[in-house]
């Protein structure tokens, strides 16, 4: 009988073969099932991140209505007041006669009243609609996002909202007022507008735009708070999305601050900060005051120093209220021969003393000041967050660094 004996290094090499073919299999699972991992991850944090997002968007406009409401009251509280107080409306404060005129008058002529760029990111992106699984959840936005167009067309064409003074009336009654050197009587226009029945009748339909922008505001709040639970999102996981999405920047050196900063805040406000190596700092606050009488711009500036240091990300500023003084600059203006007069008194009229000390009583009254402050990788911009609103929304300056020195005396 003949036997056959495997041979050695034959069966040596099979169960080479066979363990490099185990090893590369199992090598290829792994790193299959490692990157469905990964991708599954990532899936599920997109998920939640675009969640967040558009349920931030809901919250914003709960608040947005929620605070129209606030100023609709203040303002028809202010109007009722007027009315009670016919015959002394000439000796009303100031404060009420504003509020009554701004429930009046349409002054920017604008019809949007909501943000929908975060809208747009979520109907547009593909990367979204392929994460975003959740039927449920996306039933319950697109609900939210055709309510809200609802409810701004109705807005913007309803009877019950349009302002009575309409943009253009404003507009001209601004250019008729040149009679009286630009100046507005609001008393006056009070007196004539609260007799006219359209304003009578926009004056009697408050309390149902108080409750139209309630009642809208709880079917969002509604909407959130579903979407909230079946995403399984907590209030304090939002809101740390919320504080996350808003910094930006990376953290600064006190060497990264020392230098000239320039902030253009609005477009009649130029401020700028110098901070020195010996923790001390001075800040120019100049202001642009423009008028009909005269071309181009005069300006106060508001100079005062203090003491500076850096803790982390947080910047802390101690004023000095004796440093404080206004300087005030009509170098730069021009005017017809026939205007000089006019121009005259009110430069004249322009105190500066006066102005100095307020400027004085207020560093008094807050003569600290704290501010997250991040940098960009050039360190020639820095952002100081002023303050954050409880819908996370920020409120900062945006300085950028000044090469020429002269750039502050200008």
């Amino acid at each position: 009988m003949i036997s056959f004996k495997p041979n050695k290094i034959q069966s040596s090499w099979g169960k080479g073969f066979f363990t490099s073919v185990l090893g590369t299999t199992v090598s290829i699972l792994l790193t299959f099932g490692t990157s469905a991992l990964i991708e599954s991850k990532e899936k599920a944090n997109t998920q939640r991140q675009t969640a967040m997002m558009v349920i931030h968007d809901i919250d914003m406009c709960v608040d947005q209505l929620e605070e129209m409401a606030k100023d609709e009251e203040e303002r028809i509280n202010a109007v009722q007041y007027i009315l009670a107080h016919w015959d002394e409306i000439a000796s009303l404060p100031k404060d009420t006669i504003d509020l009554a005129i701004d429930m009046l008058i349409d002054y920017d002529g604008m019809p949007t009243t909501f943000d929908n760029a975060k809208e747009n990111i979520f109907k547009s992106s593909q990367d979204i609609w392929s994460n975003l699984d959740n039927m449920a959840f996306i039933d319950n936005m697109e609900r939210f996002y055709s309510e809200r167009k609802a409810v701004e067309a109705y807005m913007v064409k309803s009877m019950f909202f349009a302002e009575p003074i309409s943009f253009e009336e404003w507009s001209q009654m601004m250019i008729d007022s040149k009679a009286n050197n630009y100046r507005m009587d609001y008393t006056a226009i009070l007196k004539e507008k609260l007799k006219d029945s359209k304003v009578q009748f926009f004056i009697d339909q408050s309390t149902s735009r108080v409750r139209y922008y309630r009642n809208h505001a709880q079917d969002w709040r509604d909407i959130s708070d579903r979407n909230k639970f079946i995403m399984n999102i907590s209030d304090e996981e939002l809101a740390d999305y919320i504080r996350d999405s808003q910094r930006g920047g990376s953290r600064v050196d006190k060497r990264d601050l020392i230098g000239q900063w320039e902030c253009k805040a609005k477009g009649y406000q130029d401020q700028y900060y110098e901070f020195l190596e010996k923790d001390s700092f001075c800040t120019r606050l100049m202001m642009h005051y423009a008028n009909p009488f005269y071309n181009n711009d005069i300006i106060m500036t508001y100079i005062y120093g203090g003491k500076w240091s850096l803790k982390d990300d947080t910047l802390f500023m101690v004023s000095s209220p004796q440093s404080a003084e206004v300087e005030l600059d009509t170098s730069r203006i021009t005017y017809r021969p026939e205007m000089r007069d006019s121009v005259m008194h009110m430069i004249g009229m322009i105190n500066v003393a006066a102005w100095t000390e307020s400027l004085r009583q207020s560093l008094e009254s807050n003569m600290r000041d704290t501010f997250s402050v991040t940098t960009n990788k050039a360190h020639d911009k820095i952002e100081i967050v002023v303050s954050r609103d409880d819908d996370g929304s920020v409120n900062s300056h945006y300085l950028k660094r000044v090469k020429d020195r002269d750039e502050l005396n200008k």
